[in-house]
């Protein structure tokens, strides 16, 4: 009984297999030649990831305390972060990257196949139709192939132009059509449809004054960081991270500056755009570090006894250069080496004879050389 019942169960088996096996599709027609191998690529990494992570679950359920089960596990589960990272960095990747290639293959290959049903369309009706019609649909095309106004498309091209640039000849026009159309084009509005159709317009925007937009971008871009930065840090309640001084490439221009928030992220993103899409971003060139440099500076030029003086119209500007002495570089030296040059010598030196006052001819100097001052000023202001 036992014998007939396992012969049976044998049988039906078989029977099973041989179903599923004829189900499956053949191995050849798995394989494709001319498919794009990324996509079997990231179908075998997927049935891998799919197979560990079920033998993970198996695995689990079993709750074995034995050591050799232990290792397993963890060979799994690092089989099973070696296949993530494969999907995660190396398929995605490529994948959007031939996203335009893909597109076009796959158009390439609805247009081929949409092309080859309807030959096999037209040849089946030619085939069923009786010879009357054929002759009557002959000559109704000869009588449409006559008319100029009568526009037709042409026949797609074959699979290999479909798949490769435009195609230029499917939107000729012959001359006479166009020359016909272009004659009876009102009246084609009114007679084919009977109603008016406006012209279609493209929106366009309405021009800007270029001088208030460069100002207001102006008056962005030099908006007072001083405020933000107390907002930051007064006013919002939130948790901030901030760096280690020197950590992360914080310190810059030879360690007289540091890295602000705006850098560190504009660096943060830099950093995983390399990480996310495995390319090395090129560095800044000479004009881009020249032009860098130029914003720099001028971010700085409000900014005296480590305050930002943004808001108050260039009044840090202004006394910075009036303590440095460049706001009169041009009329001569500045405050402090003329406040210099008024100090007198008080260290008593070698006295004359008394006779003849001070040193024969230092007053004759002394007037030339402010003469020569006077006259060099006049020059200047009428130049």
């Amino acid at each position: 009984m036992a014998v007939d019942t396992t012969a049976a169960l044998i049988q039906t088996l078989t029977t099973a297999l041989e179903a599923t096996t004829a189900a499956l599709p053949e191995p050849e027609d798995l394989i494709q030649p001319e498919g794009i191998s990324l996509f079997d690529v990231k179908n075998d990494l997927l049935l891998s990831y799919l197979q560990n992570l079920v033998f993970l679950i198996v695995l689990r359920l079993r709750q074995s305390d034995e050591t050799s089960s232990d290792d397993l596990l963890h060979q799994v589960i690092s089989k099973l972060v070696q296949q993530r990272v494969y999907l995660e960095r190396g398929v995605r990747p490529l994948q959007g990257k031939l996203k335009y290639q893909v597109d076009k293959v796959v158009r390439a290959a609805e247009e081929a196949q949409r092309h080859a049903n309807q030959k096999t369309a037209q040849q089946s009706v030619a085939e069923s139709a009786p010879n009357g019609e054929d002759a009557s649909d002959s000559d109704d095309s000869d009588a449409d192939s006559d008319d100029p106004t009568t526009l037709r498309r042409k026949p797609s091209p074959p699979t290999e132009e479909t798949s490769h640039g435009p195609r230029p000849g499917s939107m000729r026009v012959a001359a006479g059509a166009s020359k016909a159309t272009g004659t009876s084009r009102s009246a084609d509005k009114s007679t084919v449809t009977g109603a008016y159709k406006p012209p279609r317009n493209n929106p366009t925007l309405m021009p800007e004054d270029r001088p208030n937009r460069e100002r207001d971008q102006s008056a962005r871009k030099r908006r007072s960081k001083l405020l933000d930065e107390y907002i930051d840090e007064e006013v919002s309640t939130a948790p901030q991270s901030q760096p280690s001084i020197g950590a992360g490439g914080t310190i810059t221009q030879q360690g007289r500056g540091a890295m602000s928030s705006r850098e560190r992220e504009r660096e943060r993103e830099r950093t995983d755009y390399e990480e996310r899409n495995f390319v090395r971003l090129p560095a800044m060139t000479k004009a881009e570090r020249k032009k860098e440099k130029a914003r720099t500076m001028n971010d700085k030029r409000d900014l005296f006894g480590g305050e930002d003086w943004t808001g108050l119209g260039g009044l840090g500007d202004r006394i910075n250069r009036t303590v440095a002495g460049k706001g009169r570089a041009a009329d001569g030296p500045g405050l402090f080496e003329r406040r210099d040059k008024r100090r007198r010598e008080t260290i008593d030196g070698p006295r004359g004879d008394g006779a003849a006052g001070p040193g024969i001819g230092d007053t004759f100097e002394k007037r030339r050389k402010i003469l020569q001052g006077r006259a060099d000023k006049k020059n200047r202001r009428r130049v």
